[in-house]
């Protein structure tokens, strides 16, 4: 009867006694055919769990996406002048190079690195 007091104060225990990794805001500027005015390189951990900000900021009716495509992230939303959207992902197990992109745009995107921790 004991083990199984313990066992149900365990389960019950709450979340954050175990690590909780952190979560890290990234924006990105999309203006002049090209995310923060460069195409950045963004550099990672594995396992990192990151929020991208994707902001149309163009002044003419230019519209623009983010995909990640390695990672799952597709082109689904079409961003007009002003409008954003937020992409929540963990990063993989495993360190590599995976490019991010607007799919509409040819030549518009960088690339994430994921190193290990």
């Amino acid at each position: 009867m004991r083990i199984g007091a313990l066992l149900l104060a365990a389960l019950m225990a709450p979340a954050s006694c175990g690590r909780v990794e952190p979560r890290r805001t990234v924006l990105l500027h999309m203006n002049g055919y090209a995310f923060n005015d460069s195409n950045p390189t963004l550099a990672f951990t594995t396992r990192e769990r990151v929020l991208f900000i994707v902001r149309n900021d163009e002044t003419t009716m230019v519209r623009h996406n983010f995909r990640i495509a390695a990672l799952g992230v597709r082109c689904d939303y079409e961003l007009g002048p002003g409008e954003e959207r937020a992409v929540a992902v963990t990063l993989p197990d495993t360190p590599g190079v995976f490019p991010y992109d607007c799919c509409t745009h040819q030549g518009m995107g960088g690339t994430i690195v994921v190193k290990r921790r």
